[in-house]
């Protein structure tokens, strides 16, 4: 019939063969790029499917991904704030631990979702010939669109606590933006070395621990950490970096420029590392 396409025509962009991905190749830098554009629908699919049957089979479905670092930010502030005291020195302790524990989140979930990609699908990569790095990118434009409820919920708690809606809050978009690049770059590193070394699923979450408690998530770094040696520890982190720049933004908090410019760098240097190292493994991926 007239207007229809064939079933051949329907297909012909899945199972169209690309010398990206001959045996024993490495596909060439441009053109794996120019392939991963040429599936930007099948990229841009993926993450919206995985966002449908995350949580699924609980009651409250995709709200777990508000009240997950809405329960823990509640629980840190009961501990640290009031029973410990790190509040010290921080006017708004609310809305600082919010922004760091949402943020920090929204790294630690971009990652581990990413380091999985490749084990967890490895029906579909030996069904479809497509960039394998895809997987991981998925995972992470999947994380940044769960990051938006939570990007709200920042904003209100900023409100409700005392906090004035400024211009400078716009500018929390682009640093989330920017923050998804580098959880993109750790996510395709991670992705590789987890299909190499099984275990790294296991230990992944006690290298987040430290960066948890490295980043200033829970306490002012400027108030608890005196020497200039500890301070660019901090600085050098991009994660604090981050951290730093939305509370910034939100709150008019300090940031050194220090931490801004590592933490652009540091995003540099892990997508173009994470990337050529992941792609340098792109004909090991299904052989399992």
């Amino acid at each position: 019939m007239a207007g229809l396409a064939s079933p051949r025509a329907a297909t012909r962009d899945v199972e169209a063969p690309s010398p990206l991905f001959e045996v024993g190749r490495r596909p060439s830098t441009l053109g794996y790029i120019r392939e991963m554009w040429r599936r930007r629908h099948f990229a841009a699919a993926m993450p919206l499917e995985e966002m449908r049957v995350q949580h699924m089979t609980s009651v409250l479905g995709n709200l777990w991904h508000i009240l997950n670092p809405l329960l823990m930010t509640g629980v840190y502030f009961l501990v640290f704030g009031v029973v410990l005291g790190t509040d010290r020195g921080v006017d708004n302790f609310m809305a600082f631990l919010a922004i760091g524990v949402f943020q920090y989140h929204y790294t630690q979930k971009s990652v581990m979702a990413g380091s999985r990609s490749v084990v967890s699908n490895q029906g579909l990569i030996r069904s479809l010939t497509f960039p394998r790095a895809i997987l991981p990118l998925a995972s992470v434009i999947a994380q940044m669109i769960a990051f938006v409820p939570p990007l709200l919920v920042i904003f209100l708690i900023a409100l409700l606590t005392g906090e004035t809606l400024t211009w400078t809050w716009a500018l929390l978009v682009p640093l989330v933006v920017a923050q998804g690049f580098l959880n993109l770059g750790g996510a395709l590193l991670f992705a590789r070395l987890t299909h190499k070394i099984p275990d790294m699923e296991n230990i992944l979450p006690f290298l987040f621990r430290l960066v948890f408690y490295g980043s200033g998530v829970l306490y002012s770094v400027d108030r608890f950490i005196a020497s200039g040696m500890g301070q660019m520890m901090f600085d050098l982190n991009p994660l604090y970096g981050y951290i730093s720049m939305a509370r910034w933004a939100i709150m008019g908090d300090s940031v050194s420029d220090t931490a801004v410019i590592a933490a652009a760098v540091w995003t540099v240097v892990a997508l173009v590392v994470g990337f050529f190292f992941f792609i340098g493994g792109e004909q090991e991926y299904a052989n399992e």
